[in-house]
């Protein structure tokens, strides 16, 4: 089979800090590769796979000296007009939202699937109504529940175990790995730290796009990063990323919005460290409560359960994501998607 990738050129693939739709994307191209199927990537010229590569930008934008909003759109637009320029040449086209591969795809013979990684409702129905060519997947059932048709086709991310390191005797601090942003409840994981008198690694940056970013960052953030209690580092490899993830005592993941999917979160417990995370999206899709991490509700009710931590068996932790979110799984549901797709189902 013939498949064309295409995602934002914004980040690389694999991201070279974190971006979990990114890590999605990549693990899902080399498994793909590993089969036999022929893999076609439109991303940025940094990226890396053992298939095909096609980019209109030597580097991700998101990195590249210079860049403006205007030539970010012009270069977007441009990566996947020249897919749908060769389309002919696929079998199935597969899209990672955002891009704008949605607005080329009714004029394609060639079908398009489509990963609603982050995706408002509103868009969902105008490709609804516009793009009726158009095969959208999930990635929790609570996001197609939230877009109104919780009958659509779910398939969880999954990781690579191989490459994620496992640690059994953690350290005395606590971690959150997100971008800066209210929804990722960064400042309530400030809180809870502060409340259960631990210390916490914050790994996250402010995104340019999202304007009220940095001054979120300035007002809730900086003025309790001390580099004891609460120690901040914008952005670092994700080896090194999921170093400190590993020997944290817990991944704090107090969201304050519906998050769709949460690789982070898959990582944190792929290395045995628990998450502990408000019950909110699809956060118990994710953790098996009691058992990989604990689902709360309250503030008080986190810190509750950063004392019972040590009940918690890290190699059980471990053994749920192998159990439920490897990528060979989810590559297998995407070739599954495909067949059915061609099929005309």
């Amino acid at each position: 089979m013939r498949i064309a990738h295409t995602t934002s050129i914004y980040i690389s693939v694999p991201p070279k800090t974190h971006g979990g739709t990114e890590m999605m994307v990549h693990a899902l191209c080399e498994g793909l590769s590993q089969r036999g199927q022929i893999v076609h990537l439109y991303a940025s010229g940094d990226s890396q796979i053992s298939g095909t590569l096609h980019s209109v930008i030597d580097h991700a934008t998101l990195n590249a000296p210079g860049m403006t909003t205007y030539i970010d759109k012009e270069l977007e637009a441009r990566s996947v007009f020249e897919l749908y320029q060769h389309a002919s040449d696929y079998d199935i086209i597969h899209c990672h939202w955002p891009t704008l591969a949605p607005y080329f795809a009714a004029g394609s013979a060639t079908p398009t699937v489509i990963t609603y990684h982050y995706v408002d409702r509103a868009e969902h129905e105008y490709y609804r109504t516009n793009s009726p060519s158009l095969f959208p997947v999930c990635v929790s059932h609570r996001q197609a529940e939230l877009l109104g048709e919780p009958d659509l086709p779910v398939i969880y991310n999954g990781l690579d175990m191989a490459a994620t390191p496992f640690v059994d005797r953690p350290d005395d601090y606590l971690v959150i790995v997100g971008r800066i942003i209210p929804t990722k409840g960064i400042a309530e994981a400030i809180s809870i730290a502060h409340k259960a008198g631990m210390r916490l690694h914050i790994v996250g940056d402010t995104i340019d796009y999202i304007p009220w970013a940095r001054a979120y960052f300035a007002e809730k953030i900086l003025p309790f990063i001390d580099n004891d209690r609460v120690t901040y580092t914008a952005a670092m490899p994700n080896s090194e990323v999921l170093r400190l993830v590993s020997h944290a005592k817990a991944f704090l993941f107090p969201l304050q919005g519906e998050e769709p999917f949460g690789m982070a979160v898959l990582e944190a417990m792929a290395t045995g460290t628990p998450v502990i995370a408000m019950a909110r999206g699809s956060m118990p899709e994710l953790i098996a409560d009691g058992t990989s991490g604990y689902l709360v509700d309250t503030e008080d009710d986190a810190v509750s359960a950063i004392a019972k931590l040590n009940s918690l068996d890290r190699r059980t932790v471990r053994a749920h994501v192998e159990d439920c979110f490897t990528h060979q799984r989810m590559v297998d549901k995407y070739a599954a998607v495909y067949e059915n797709v061609l099929r005309g189902r």
